[in-house]
Formats: structure tokens, C-alpha cells, sequence
């Protein structure tokens, strides 16, 4: 086996995990609370950004991750409380417009 194909056999293995766990965070809140949420691909994006931020400000990767993370979590329990919470009565296309951001 070539390096490159074990390059790109890793890679694919690696985006595609990403993509599931990312269409199960989707199926998984939609489940609970029958609303799509379309900001799910935005708090993926706002982890990675967050990382990558702490990261290049010094912090070693895994606190980082984990800053990262409470950041995510802080941020989407914002949205929830101050955001769909409050419109929970109204239409299903009211809450996927809050959810779009």
C-alpha cells in the first residue's frame, strides 16, 4: 500500500465520522424535540474556530478541546433558554427560522 492511499483511507474515515456524528446530532435533537435545528452545523463550526482559537493563543490542544467545548455548551444553552424556549407555543417554521440563526 501506497502512502497516499493510507493518507486518504484515514482522511475519508476521519471526515466521515465527523459527518455522522454531525447527521446524528441532528437526528437525536430532532427526536426530542421535533424541531430541526439548522444552527447544528454552525455550533460543529464554532468548536473547531473555538480550538483552533485557544489554541493558537498558547493553551495546550486537549484544554483547548475542553474550553472549546464549555464554550459550545454555554453558547447553545444561551440559544435554548433565550431563544426557543420562549417561542416554544409558536409555528414549527418560527422555530427553524430562530434555529437558522
Amino acid at each position: 500500500m501506497s502512502a497516499d492511499f493510507l493518507q486518504f483511507l484515514f482522511s475519508g474515515i476521519t471526515v466521515g465520522a465527523t459527518y455522522a456524528l454531525v447527521g446524528l446530532g441532528f437526528s437525536i435533537i430532532y427526536n426530542a424535540s421535533h424541531v430541526i435545528n439548522f444552527a447544528q452545523g454552525e455550533f460543529v463550526m464554532l468548536g473547531g474556530m473555538a480550538t483552533v482559537f485557544f489554541y493558537g493563543a498558547g493553551l495546550p490542544m486537549p484544554l483547548a478541546m475542553a474550553m472549546a467545548v464549555a464554550m459550545t455548551i454555554f453558547i447553545g444553552m444561551a440559544l435554548e433558554k433565550f431563544a426557543v424556549e420562549p417561542a416554544k407555543g409558536a409555528s414549527i417554521v418560527t422555530l427553524i427560522i430562530i434555529t437558522i440563526g
